[in-house]
């Protein structure tokens, strides 16, 4: 992720955070599907988090229903659980052909129902004007996993340091191929800001270190597994030479085991996130590998960090990327991923 620019998984800022203790003791919190605004924008307060009041945060998810952002969920609610707040997620849902403009109309929707808070994660581009629309509009709006181009739009950002998350899959494949690997890399869609970071940490890092790794096709599935079977399919037929897969979406992974076992051909599959059936192919041998993107620690400390600083009107101080890191899942520790991944959660009554 570029220091300014879009996304998870970037820069980390050497500032100290100041944690500020919540009085609240009740939570609520209810998942809804986006819908348009019929305004264009709406005037932000504080007055809960001053009041007494329980203040009202709004996290616009970036899929509903996917495994990975149901683990943030999750972490999102039970810290709102643990601080007391009024917690609503909302966005697109799994499954949807629309997924830009169902995010835009979320957003929208966000700013019309006047939370003291919003948690957003603009993973295109066509989404920064919807944050910067919040952020007009006086709401504090805090980020996980991408970023737009202007660091004054949120307060801060959680989420996976992308270049470096790039790099580190290059580093692994490399380790167990000797140094040799053509590699099929699958992306959700070309654009998508964080993934687009991703591959070019694998360029980089192929380019200084490893000439004989190439990334021999990249190619996107759109987050849809029977695209991504057809995407293998033809990839496998039209490049003999892939040996390794590497995944920078979480919908496709399983696709190319079971297109692998189909073709009878070996290849060495380097998933992304601990999705349920990804582990279960790690467990039975069909895929080698998934590097899991912390959502759980997205989704508790950005409900901390939009709570704290509400709860200090807006005097909390937090570093403007926090990186949320990454567990490697292998056969050796697929049945302990979860303690490491919540091991790593700063929780209520934690120092940051």
């Amino acid at each position: 992720m570029k220091k300014a620019l879009a996304i998870v998984m970037a820069v980390i800022l050497v500032l100290s955070m100041v944690a500020c203790s919540s009085s609240k003791s009740t939570s609520s919190e209810t998942t809804t599907s986006a819908t348009p605004s019929t305004e264009s924008e709406a005037a932000a307060t504080t007055a809960a988090a001053a009041s007494g009041d329980q203040p009202y945060i709004i996290m616009v998810n970036a899929l509903n229903g996917h495994p990975v952002y149901e683990q943030q969920a999750e972490a999102a609610r039970k810290a709102a659980e643990d601080y007391g707040v009024k917690l609503e997620i909302i966005g697109p849902s799994m499954g949807t052909s629309t997924i830009i403009n169902d995010y835009v109309a979320a957003m929208e929707n966000a700013i019309t129902l006047k939370p003291d808070a919003i948690i957003c994660e603009p993973f295109d581009p066509a989404l920064f004007s919807g944050v910067k629309q919040a952020t007009a509009a006086g709401f504090p709006v805090f980020c996980t996993s991408n970023v737009t181009d202007d660091e004054d739009d949120y307060i801060t950002c959680i989420g996976t340091e992308n270049l470096t998350y790039g790099k580190t899959a290059v580093d692994m494949v490399a380790k167990d191929s000797n140094g040799s690997a053509n590699i099929l890399v699958m992306v959700g869609n070309l654009t998508t800001t964080n993934q687009v970071e991703m591959l070019n940490g694998m360029k980089e890092e192929i380019k200084d270190k490893y000439p004989n790794i190439k990334i021999v096709d990249t190619v996107a599935d759109e987050n849809d597994l029977s695209k991504a079977v057809a995407l293998f399919q033809d990839n496998f037929n039209s490049y003999p030479e892939i040996d390794t897969v590497v995944m920078l979406e979480a919908t496709g992974g399983p696709g190319a085991a079971k297109v692998a076992k189909e073709m009878n051909k070996k290849v060495r599959i380097l998933d992304i996130d601990a999705v349920a059936e990804t582990i279960d192919n790690i467990k039975a041998g069909t895929e080698w590998a998934t590097m899991a993107q912390n959502f759980y620690k997205r989704g508790y400390e950005s409900v901390r960090m939009a709570s704290e600083y509400l709860d200090s009107n807006g005097s909390a101080t937090f570093p403007k990327y926090v990186d949320s890191g990454t567990v490697l899942i292998t056969k050796d520790n697929v049945g302990t991923y979860q303690d490491d991944l919540w091991a790593a959660v700063k929780m209520k009554g934690t120092a940051w």
